[in-house]
């Protein structure tokens, strides 16, 4: 059922089927996106994979830096690192891995997740103000 949602959030024709367009178009969509209103698990799981180099299920600090500094800078990797691996959001970090510096999907996805509500709450609440 979660494959299925996450094919319906990008496939833009409803056929089922990924194509080469939509894969970007939607990424693309979800990079640019100010608003936390657009759908983010396909985009975030296909994040997760790209970070998870060696395929073990779990990211670890240096599986991120270098990309996230590509695409966020210096200040939003800091940030993103620190909410990933420093329990920033109050939570206590749960992390896996021989040397307990690696997150896994779940926790991954719990914090963009959250920012991500964030993001729209905000976006929502600066309408309203307006």
């Amino acid at each position: 059922r979660e494959v299925q949602e996450m094919v319906w959030e990008v496939n833009d024709n409803l056929d089922g089927v990924i194509d080469w367009d939509m894969f970007r178009d939607a990424f693309v969509r979800k990079i640019q996106d100010k608003s936390g209103l657009e759908p983010g698990y396909f985009h975030h799981l296909v994040q997760f994979l790209i970070y998870d180099r060696d395929n073990k299920g779990r990211v670890s600090i240096d599986d991120m830096m270098n990309l996230l500094y590509a695409r966020v800078g210096r200040e939003g990797m800091d940030s993103m690192i620190a909410k990933l691996f420093g329990g920033q959001d109050d939570n206590s970090v749960i992390e896996v891995g021989v040397h307990g510096d690696e997150v896994d999907f779940r926790r991954y996805w719990e914090v963009l997740s959250n920012e991500q509500r964030g993001m729209a709450a905000a976006n929502k609440k600066g309408k309203r103000s307006r």
